[in-house]
């Protein structure tokens, strides 16, 4: 999809600055890189090291920009800057430069920032990095006409690395953890995704996904097939576990406090708010498991409702998530991880509908909308070959249920 102007959204703002950062870094250090390991070389063998150090750079630049997962793909610069950074002590210590190791982990940071940028480049970004490759060049014109050993270059580059790898873990912590988690995932999941709600996904903007609900898991499969960070929202149980708590902070997840009755809703001003800056808000507006194989949809609340009457044209993303329930953490014969077997190569498929935005008139009743929406995710099903569920119809209207959370939805076959 093309880039937009998303200066503001303070997502891209974020990733922008520290993409930045790691770039000039990269640009700072790389010539004195290039001088240490064409030096340490035989004057018969530094023709050939040049051709390993450029060749294992683009290899791995273009491996990190045919990676399918562009939000991910950030997380390769974290990846490469420690490869860097134990390939600069490696030269220190033992005085070995491998060209095709420097190579490779710059290629890796390179190729990654490159690969999950969603952002417009910027005059002012453009002077910067061409400001540090020349004060890189300068440093390493200056070292080149000093005597051997090149010590003091050989410490630039370990503090420079060093300084790398700090900003690029600090920066793209999450990308990192995700792509890091990815192959656990694979182990334990087939996911696959089908239908036209992928088709230039945004991959900046607010956007609503809405999803049903059968395992604990369904979070990670919707971060796995969509091109951009995700704001789901999660139950204080969960959420406020010690080490999870932590995460949920970091990854700017919304808590959702465990109560049936609520005169306030601070998740919903924090929905909002959060689609206000632009981010993804993935919601299950179920609210809860799925617990039994006849009912495979719950009844919406409110909450939806409530988001969408404050920002009406919120594009909305309908999707069904297949091969949740019967999964370690669904309700399956028990509660979740009970008198099941672990999962193993689990076949997951997704199914997502085209953006649509809810029409004023059906916004106008909570019951209406709740209805249309449980009637998009019932149709979502048809993007690989599932007969859609039957279709949802309101409730009729009494003074016992105009307000009530306790009717029933009622499909209609």
């Amino acid at each position: 999809m093309p880039l937009v102007d998303n200066s503001r959204e303070p997502q891209v703002v974020r990733e922008r600055f520290h993409a930045v950062v790691i770039a000039a870094l990269i640009c700072l250090m790389l010539p004195v890189v290039v001088l240490l390991v064409v030096d340490h070389a035989a004057d018969a063998e530094r023709f050939w090291v040049s051709g390993w150090l450029a060749g294992g750079f683009f290899i791995a630049l273009g491996v990190a920009k045919l990676y399918w997962g562009p939000y991910r793909a950030l997380g390769l610069a974290p990846l490469g800057s420690l490869v860097e950074l134990a390939a600069v002590g490696h030269g220190v210590y033992w005085q070995e430069w491998p060209g095709w190791v420097h190579g490779a982990a710059v290629g890796l940071m390179v190729g990654g920032l490159v690969r999950g940028r969603r952002w417009r480049e910027s005059k002012l970004q453009t002077i910067v990095l061409l400001a540090a490759v020349g004060v890189g060049v300068g440093v390493a014109y200056f070292l080149r006409q000093q005597e051997r050993p090149l010590e003091r270059g050989e410490w630039f580059v370990l503090v420079a690395a060093g300084v790398v790898t700090v900003a690029a873990w600090v920066g793209f912590f999450r990308p990192v953890f995700e792509l890091v988690l990815e192959p656990v995932v694979w182990i334990l999941y087939r996911v696959r995704w089908s239908g036209p709600g992928f088709v230039d996904f945004p991959r900046t903007g607010p956007c609503l996904v809405i999803a049903n609900h059968a395992c604990w898991l369904d979070p990670i499969f919707l971060a796995k097939v969509l091109p951009r960070p995700i704001t789901p929202m999660m139950t204080a149980r969960f959420y406020d576990l010690p080490l999870l708590r932590w995460l949920m902070v970091a990854f700017g997840v919304i808590r959702v406090p465990e109560k049936t009755f609520k005169k306030d809703a601070p998740e919903i001003h924090e929905a909002v708010a959060a689609l206000d800056r632009g981010e993804c808000l993935v919601i299950f507006p179920e609210g809860y498991l799925r617990r039994t194989e006849s009912r495979p949809l719950r009844r919406f609340g409110q909450g939806v409702w409530q988001i969408l009457k404050a920002r009406p044209q919120t594009p909305v993303y309908a999707v069904w998530i297949d091969g949740g329930w019967g999964s370690f953490t669904s309700y399956y014969n028990g509660p979740p991880t009970k008198n099941k077997r672990l999962d193993l190569r689990r076949p997951i498929r997704v199914g997502m509908s085209a953006p649509v935005r809810i029409p004023a008139d059906v916004l106008e009743n909570h019951w209406a909308t709740r209805t249309f929406l449980m009637n998009l995710v019932g149709e979502a099903r048809r993007h690989f070959g599932l007969e859609p569920l039957p279709t949802f119809t309101l409730p009729p209207v009494t003074d016992d249920n105009e307000n009530s959370e306790d009717v029933e939805d009622t499909p209609r076959a």
